[in-house]
């Protein structure tokens, strides 16, 4: 007989995240059912990052040894084993794994369903026999790369930003078609790593963030030897007996041929949700594109007991699904979030990495009134010069009050900094009252420390401040 199991809540997706969001609900003491499709969740955040994390440090101390004479050490040439490395951070990646077993989640409370799953009405859905009514449903499924139609493309083959993960063998001359964040990061680290890297953003490079900060990333990472052929597009690949062509339009310079090795698709990614029935449960895709959701607030859909994060709410990076997820989760068990999603930065996990909170205005004469642009050079960082990084840039933008507007940041320490800024931002804290951090010193965090000394020096004091003042020379006490 099947079991009609009636939860709380039921989250699809045994992930990285769905995990994560089925942990924080029973800590609010919902019962709590997980369905495990079987496959890993494609694109599943932690566990790739973590294996990108991996590659990266090895991509780095091999970088580190190249450029050692500029800390006053012997230079070398790194001989590295794509295998070894490659081994390495799969055995990193798979250190977490017990904290994922379904037997710790069990002995936690947590019911795991396994088993392919779909949508039978609005309100149930199947895992095989199981029947699930739940108060609630979450999709936490992964995403799939999106696969651009190219002649050719399919013959030759093509890498993912998972699949990649599991080569080991050294990619002579790799072509990264697109432009997203993992695109960046694996571009620089399998550069460092001794292959030849193009990355052609389908466009222009790093749109959306500000073009000053990323124009020093482009710099930086050309530097290394990845070229990135900005506003590029790839328009044809051709399979040959022995390696790969690819024919890219490039501006002012017409169709240009590239001889290549491989090619990682890099391009951004759909949430798997086909097989799941969406239409009998009532979910509605966004015009044109049946595969992608139209989430309202707070992963909303049409049918009111299913609501979506990560990727199927269109969210692609781990903070912020963590960070949109668990308020979903609050607001099924408590009604609504303890605290709604504040802002989020947009992050490329390069070396250094780049880091973008809201958006920047333009030039500082178009600011509007009350409005400041505060930027601070890593070169005039102590840290950064005693690391021997000093490339890299801070701009923060302020309202009334030193109110944090956004930011934009490329340099060592980013995403830490950036972290910060956001908080901040998060919680009203202005600009100027990071000039009252407590930063050891050297440290990274002093450049927001001065930057909030910066913009206390923009304020003038108040009138009542100024006569006290007077007061106080005219009379000591």
């Amino acid at each position: 007989m099947a079991d009609h199991s009636r939860p709380d809540l039921c989250i699809v997706g045994a992930g990285a995240l769905g995990i994560a969001l089925a942990l924080h609900a029973r800590r609010l003491g919902a019962s709590v059912t997980l369905v495990d499709r079987g496959p890993p969740e494609p694109g599943d955040g932690p566990q790739q990052a973590a294996r990108v994390a991996a590659l990266q440090a090895s991509a780095a101390r091999a970088e580190q040894m190249r450029g050692a004479a500029a800390l006053g050490l012997a230079a070398a040439d790194p001989s590295p084993s794509l295998k070894a490395v490659q081994e390495r951070a799969r055995q990193v990646a798979a250190a977490r794994a017990p904290l994922d077993g379904h037997e710790r989640l069990t002995a936690l409370g947590i019911a795991v369903v396994s088993g392919a799953a779909r949508f039978i009405d609005p309100r149930t859905l199947a895992v095989g026999d199981t029947r699930i009514r739940a108060g609630g449903f979450i999709l936490a499924v992964g995403a799939r790369p999106l696969v651009p139609a190219l002649p050719g493309l399919e013959e030759a083959g093509y890498f993912t930003p998972d699949t990649i993960l599991d080569n080991t063998r050294k990619l002579t001359h790799l072509l990264v078609i697109g432009g997203d964040a993992a695109g960046f990061a694996l571009a620089q680290a399998f550069a460092r790593l001794g292959s030849e890297v193009t990355l052609v953003p389908q466009g222009r490079a790093l749109a959306g963030h500000d073009a000053e900060t990323a124009g020093i990333l482009l710099d930086l990472l050309a530097g290394e030897g990845v070229r990135v052929e900005d506003g590029g597009v790839v328009r044809a690949i051709q399979p040959r007996s022995q390696g790969i062509g690819a024919l890219v339009e490039l501006p002012g310079r017409g169709e240009v041929a590239l001889d290549l090795s491989h090619i990682l698709l890099a391009a951004g990614a759909a949430p798997d949700i086909e097989t799941l029935a969406p239409e009998a449960a009532r979910l509605h895709g966004r015009r044109g594109d049946g595969s992608r959701l139209a989430p309202g607030p707070l992963g909303r859909t049409a049918n009111r007991r299913v609501r979506v994060v990560g990727a199927a709410a269109g969210i692609d990076q781990w903070h912020h699904a963590l960070s949109h997820g668990r308020a979903v989760v609050e607001t099924i068990v408590l009604g609504l979030p303890r605290r709604r999603p504040g802002a989020q930065p947009l992050l490329v996990m390069t070396d250094p990495a780049l880091a973008q909170i809201g958006r920047l205005a333009g030039p500082v004469d178009r600011l509007h009134p009350g409005h400041g642009l505060h930027r601070g050079n890593f070169a005039e960082n102590d840290q950064a010069r005693a690391l021997g990084r000093e490339a890299g840039l801070i701009k923060v933008l302020t309202g009334p009050q030193g109110r944090i507007m956004g930011a934009s940041l490329v340099g060592p320490g980013a995403t830490e900094l950036a972290g910060m800024l956001a908080m901040a931002m998060d919680r009203g804290i202005g600009l100027d009252a990071l000039a009252g951090i407590a930063a050891p010193h050297p440290s990274l965090a002093a450049s927001l420390v001065a930057l909030g000394e910066d913009c206390l020096g923009d304020q003038k004091p108040p009138a009542w401040a100024k006569r006290l003042g007077a007061l106080r020379r005219l009379v000591p006490f």
